[in-house]
């Protein structure tokens, strides 16, 4: 692929935000240099434009912390338990860990529901403006 082609810096751009993973976002589209494309200005200027389209606001960000915090772990329990298990379809948004052991023993991890807890507590008491700067600094930690 031609890395000039505006679409493809847009597909990257778009894979990187799902994943915040530049070799895993180049290997979309089909490309294996990632970390040299992620520091083009021209994916950086594309990055901006998608995060302002994006307009995550502080609502969706609290929205997904309750989403992990009380979601089920069906389809966890899914993936070790079929054996062949359609991934694509699967929710393992709260695996954090699966290892198997030579026995055939599996040990599965989910996140952290607890600290998901705290942290909506957290939210729910923190005045906006604890948001707004949340929010600002992880925007700087991205630019960095």
């Amino acid at each position: 692929m031609n890395p000039n082609l505006p679409s493809e810096k847009r597909r990257f751009a778009a894979a990187y935000l799902r994943c915040f993973d530049a070799e895993r976002a180049a290997a979309s589209i089909g490309r294996c240099d990632g970390v040299r494309l992620l520091s083009t200005p021209a994916v950086q200027r594309e990055l901006a434009l998608q995060r302002a389209q994006c307009d995550i606001t502080r609502k969706d960000v609290l929205r997904r912390l309750a989403q992990l915090a009380f979601g089920q772990a069906n389809d966890c329990v899914k993936l070790v338990l079929s054996d062949a298990p359609d991934l694509d379809a699967l929710d393992l948004s709260l695996l954090s860990e699966v290892k198997r052991n030579d026995k055939g023993t599996v040990e599965v991890k989910l996140l952290d529901r607890v600290a998901a807890l705290e942290q909506l507590l957290a939210a729910a008491d923190a005045p906006n403006d604890c948001a707004d700067a949340f929010f600002a600094a992880a925007e700087d930690g991205e630019s960095a």
